[in-house]
């Protein structure tokens, strides 16, 4: 059997495929425009989202010969409203986009943080769909007047192949409208926010069939009009379980930002969630979640360095990654490095947060700095790993996926500030591989989501953290654990 991965992603759509044992079997990819404006409005144009998935599915089938079912794993918050024929009504808002948030400031007074942590999993925060839900309701009230359905990034996928529409509850949850214990939408925050449960779709488990193509779509695609249409699962558990879900191991996803996505049985109490910002999200089955430790500037933060920094070389031919890793410092730098250019993600939730560097002098080079900053980032997540063990979550390896796992002195850093193995993997696409698994155990072809994962997924290479450095990080993450509050109270941060 071929099982096809979506990866619905912020930049463009990927479709992979991959038989019964994990291996690769064709891909595709389209990009399409992120627009921008100079107040911060980022919107997706949702029909040539469609347009953009239906060409990437024709094309790997072609390549791959069949396909016999798909899931897509998509970016979380984002949504469209549907009118009565189906057309959307507006553009789809990503999670960075500023519209809603004094909607839902004032819409929030008076709810308690810590009943929007108990029944949502979620930290008090304007970024969720809550908040573009209710600028649409209250700005534009025309269009959620003539609204039939809202559909998340994946079930609007789902809902356009099959005509069936089903949401998984990872994605759900991302609505500050779920209840992540029950696994349904929460009658409670729905009336106190005044939103129609009616207009969204059925909550399903990740890995649930929730239908077969629709014979109009099989038949403009060219997939057989047997394919099964799966649920599908929030971007970072999908890369979860493209990592294989080892025992003790951790995701990390290095991307434009980065994360570390645990799965752990149980929830965080409401107290935790409030002071730490660490959401817990429900994952494939009953009692089974998974966190979002993340750090929104990770790869947007080298490609600004090197505009920065190595502006001729980047200028004549992309980013100079090779001549920074050949001119690679050795040893571990005197400097401390806040790794913010747009606010900090876990645990701090600082919009106002922004980069520092403190200890350079002037034998610091441009080599140096580079080094600092892949410290600085690794510190900053190893914040979130020491709250994550706090809670019970063990952490005893990493498997790194996306583009900043491509850098062996990056991963070796990481290793060596953590103290622990840092793993890649074969496949490069843990996303769509982890959408893969969840079709295979849908078809029967594995017991569960565990066995296809482990199955499926295989690891590259293994790097172990350097000894001879782990005091020299011990005493630097001391300092960079209270660098955040002595900026933020200097005013410089």
């Amino acid at each position: 059997m071929n099982f096809c991965g979506l990866d619905m992603g912020t930049s463009g759509v990927k479709a992979v495929v991959f038989d019964e044992k994990g291996l690769r079997a064709a891909d595709a990819y389209r990009a399409y425009e992120t627009e921008y404006d100079p107040d911060g409005l980022r919107g997706l144009d949702p029909r040539e989202m469609w347009k953009k998935t239906k060409e990437v599915l024709r094309e790997a089938c072609v390549k791959a010969g069949r396909i016999d079912a798909l899931a897509a794993a998509s970016f979380g918050e984002a949504f469209v409203m549907l009118d009565e024929k189906d057309e959307p009504l507006h553009d789809i808002m990503i999670f960075t986009d500023p519209r809603g948030e004094e909607e839902f400031i004032s819409a929030s007074r008076g709810i308690p943080h810590e009943e929007i942590a108990r029944v949502c999993g979620l930290p008090f925060s304007p970024t969720y769909s809550i908040s573009k839900l209710l600028y649409l309701k209250r700005r534009r009230a025309e269009l959620y007047g003539r609204a039939k359905r809202i559909l998340f990034i994946e079930d609007y996928v789902g809902y356009m192949l099959s005509g069936s529409a089903a949401v998984d509850y990872s994605v759900a949850s991302r609505s500050m409208l779920f209840n992540v214990r029950s696994c349904t939408w929460s009658g409670k925050m729905m009336e106190r926010f005044g939103i129609e449960e009616g207009l969204f779709s059925r909550p399903v488990p990740a890995g649930t069939v929730i239908g077969t193509v629709s014979p109009a779509v099989a038949a403009e695609l060219g997939v057989p009009e047997t394919m099964k249409i799966v649920a599908g699962i929030h971007d970072q558990p999908a890369s979860a379980i493209g990592t294989g879900l080892g025992k003790g191991s951790v995701a990390c996803s290095m991307g434009t930002s980065e994360c570390l996505t645990p799965i752990f049985t149980g929830i965080f109490e409401p107290a935790d969630i409030v002071r730490n910002g660490l959401s817990s999200e429900p994952v494939w089955e009953a009692g089974k979640y998974c966190t979002l430790a993340y750090n929104p500037s990770c790869g947007v933060l080298i490609e600004w360095f090197f505009r920065t920094f190595a502006a001729a070389e980047t200028a004549a031919g992309g980013p100079p990654f090779a001549l920074f890793e050949e001119n690679f410092p050795e040893k571990p730098t005197r400097l401390t490095v806040q790794p913010y250019l747009a606010g900090s993600g876990t645990p701090y939730l600082d919009t106002h947060a922004r980069f520092a560097v403190t200890g350079a002098g002037l034998e610091t080079t441009r080599f140096d700095l580079y080094r600092g900053v892949l410290e600085g980032l690794v510190l900053d997540q190893y914040l979130n790993l020491e709250l994550l063990c706090a809670q019970g979550v063990p952490a005893e390896s990493l498997i790194c996926v996306g583009g900043g796992s491509k850098s062996r002195p990056w991963l070796q850093v990481k290793a060596d500030v953590m103290q622990l193995p840092v793993s890649t993997l074969l496949c490069s696409e843990a996303g769509a591989l982890g959408c893969a698994a969840l079709c295979a155990v849908a078809l029967g072809v594995y017991g569960s989501v565990e066995e296809a994962a482990g199955s499926m997924s295989h690891r590259a290479d293994t790097l172990e953290p350097n000894r001879e450095h782990r005091e020299f990080y011990k005493e630097k993450f001391e300092e960079y654990r209270t660098l955040h509050a002595r900026l933020k109270a200097g005013g410089d941060c």
